[in-house]
């Protein structure tokens, strides 16, 4: 059976064709609720494609990096086992010796937030402490979801 007439046209009897045709159709008029969209994109703009590299020690021979992904991962993680609370997004830097934590969390409905947020910070810092060994200048959170 060929799939092209002469003209590269696919045949009009093809039943791939009238699938396909008919899915393109339905994909057409589906349209995305914004909110999703932007949810969407919010995340894809925080996570670096190509994280960098923390410096948690510049002695001079004794130079230490951890990837920034390395470093999120297991803070996003430490805030998961919280249980009230869900992980977003995580960026973190080292500056002046001190390492600054920005996240993004989404709460469980009915949860009293600001002893949630505490919760987060107590545990994001008691973590990173213990893990880099670097004093936890800054845990900013941000409750954007609920569950």
């Amino acid at each position: 059976m060929a799939l092209t007439d002469a003209g590269g046209a696919p045949p009009p009897d093809d039943p791939l064709s009238a699938a396909t045709r008919a899915a393109r159709a339905e994909d057409a008029a589906l349209q995305a609720p914004p909110a999703l969209v932007e949810r969407v994109m919010a995340v894809v703009r925080a996570e670096p494609r190509v994280p960098g590299a923390l410096v948690l020690s510049a002695e001079p021979g004794a130079r230490v990096e951890v990837s920034e992904r390395t470093v999120t991962r297991l803070l996003l993680a430490a805030v998961d086992e919280l249980g009230d609370v869900r992980a977003g997004t995580c960026r973190a830097a080292v500056a002046d010796g001190e390492l600054r934590v920005a996240l993004t969390v989404a709460a469980r409905a009915g949860q009293s937030l600001p002893p949630l947020v505490e919760a987060v910070r107590t545990r994001v810092t008691g973590v990173a402490e213990a893990a880099f060994g670097l004093p936890v200048a800054a845990v900013d959170v941000e409750v954007d979801d609920l569950f």
